[in-house]
């Protein structure tokens, strides 16, 4: 009976102490909201904007926020940052940061972690639209080229497998200069097709994607063209599909 006791305190603490750890995030996620809140309206955005986005009613968001100055922002961001809360993410800057690699650790596995929400909501448009949604492969900077990708269940299987091997490898890295298979390509157009787990188009899956013959030498030259021209769509390479490498053109008589 002793030990049936001391197994149900010792149950009962880990139940409390887990009550404790979610209330204290639920605590900081609450100053996180409202300092995003008042940052949004010092910025000039609507208080019904900010309300519906917040999932709140517009009189909520304007008793959160009326009395804010840049002096309190200030001070409940520097109390997010003490407690080692995740800083907010800056709204003048670009998605394109993250490929440009991070300078620690902690900032890719961040990284992973919105990677990992942008699985979460793929997930639920799939589930809840009869249609799927389409991602830009290139980055951001290279606007306004783009080469638009359809999001579907196994591009989501893909790019969550991405994440739980970098994150693995991340795991166990004291920097990211030990980092192999997760480490940031140099390209940031190499490294945004990585972390959409797209792989490099080939000569082969082109021709049966798109259903270019390429039995003769005429037609394989062709096809290469159209091949390359797709590569340069997608941002694998900067060459001029017509004047760029082509095996089937040079073994032309």
């Amino acid at each position: 009976m002793r030990g049936d006791g001391l197994g149900k305190f010792r149950r009962e603490q880990r139940m409390l102490a887990r009550v404790r750890r979610v209330a204290w995030r639920l605590e900081q996620a609450e100053k996180k909201r409202n300092w995003a809140l008042a940052s949004a309206r010092a910025g000039g955005v609507s208080v019904r904007k900010a309300a519906e986005a917040a999932g709140l009613s517009p009189t909520r968001v304007h008793q959160l926020t009326k009395d804010v100055s840049a002096q309190m922002l200030e001070a409940l961001l520097a109390e997010l940052r003490a407690v080692g809360w995740p800083a907010p993410e800056d709204p003048d800057g670009s998605a394109d940061e993250e490929l440009s690699g991070r300078a620690d650790v902690a900032g890719r596995l961040v990284d992973e972690v919105g990677w990992i929400r942008q699985c979460a909501e793929w997930i639920d448009h799939l589930e809840r639209e009869s249609y799927p949604l389409v991602v830009n492969l290139r980055p951001e900077a290279d606007f306004p080229d783009r080469h638009p990708v359809v999001v579907d269940l196994p591009r989501v299987a893909a790019v969550l497998r991405r994440i739980a091997y970098d994150v693995d490898e991340l795991a166990r890295a004291r920097s990211t200069e030990d980092l192999d298979r997760a480490h940031t390509r140099h390209d940031p157009q190499a490294e945004r097709r990585r972390r959409l787990a797209e792989p490099d188009l080939t000569f082969a899956e082109f021709c049966a994607r798109t259903g270019t013959p390429s039995q003769s030498i005429r037609q394989g030259a062709d096809a290469w063209t159209g091949y390359q021209a797709e590569r340069r769509h997608r941002g694998e390479t900067d060459e001029d599909p017509c004047t760029a490498y082509n095996p089937f053109r040079d073994a032309m008589p």
